[in-house]
């Protein structure tokens, strides 16, 4: 059986295909057009109600329907950032930052220094890395976990960048980059008096297990011991 489309084709019935019906349209008178869309609306209606068709997306939304929605999806955007910025809040209350919360205002900065072929790097109350001079990624040498004292018994230097004898206060860094063929790297920091914010030495006392000797002026207190370092603010080394 086939279908004439033009005076000088035609198409096996096999071969019809929806493009091919469109075409046939054409050739039809316009009453027989109307007619046989009429019915193949109302069959497509016919499919849809019975789930053999998917229905058709649904109209466009209103401009004032999207502003409405966008304004809500911003008040709710606003809502959760507000919420997590009062949870972070309420942490750092909990956090100790030592007597007085004397620590706090250190806490967002770093330094840094460097020693033989690394770049070493303090960020407080946050954590601990290295970099090779050469290139390459960072290494973290650990998270801070928790503030805590130390005694000490060291000479201090003649340029006065040392830690002295006697109980320091010292910040531990923990669950830092695994070390190869080792434990995950960490990093004690002894504070001691200075009139800055300064790494004085780091050393590796075991198989990436760190120690940083730091000077900061929030362990001193004018006339006093400096929490232990024996040190007082105005810049004087003498022990007590």
């Amino acid at each position: 059986m086939f279908v004439r489309l033009t005076t000088h084709s035609l198409v096996p019935y096999q071969q019809l295909t929806p493009s091919t019906v469109y075409q046939l349209e054409n050739y039809l008178p316009p009453s027989l057009r109307t007619y046989i869309d009429a019915k193949l609306r109302a069959l497509r209606v016919w499919l849809i109600e019975q789930g053999i068709l998917a229905a058709p997306p649904s109209s466009t939304e209103s401009a004032a329907v999207i502003s409405a929605r966008s304004a809500l999806d911003a008040a709710k955007s606003s809502l959760t950032n507000s919420q997590n910025q009062l949870r972070d809040h309420e942490s750092d209350l909990d956090k100790d930052y030592g007597p007085d919360s004397v620590f706090r205002a250190l806490k967002g900065q770093c330094v840094s220094k460097d020693s033989g072929e690394y770049t070493y790097e303090l960020c407080w109350f946050d954590r601990t890395k290295q970099k090779s001079k050469k290139g390459g990624s960072e290494v973290g040498m650990g998270n801070f976990v928790r503030l805590d004292k130390v005694t000490v018994d060291d000479v201090v230097p003649a340029d006065g960048k040392g830690l002295g004898s006697g109980e320091r206060v010292a910040l531990r860094y923990e669950n830092g980059q695994h070390c190869w063929n080792g434990p995950n790297r960490s990093t004690l920091v002894v504070l001691a008096c200075a009139e800055k914010d300064e790494i004085w030495k780091i050393m590796e006392e075991e198989k990436c297990v760190y120690r940083m000797e730091v000077g900061t002026p929030a362990v001193c207190e004018e006339g006093g011991d400096g929490n232990g370092n024996g040190k007082k603010k105005s810049g004087a080394k003498d022990e007590l």
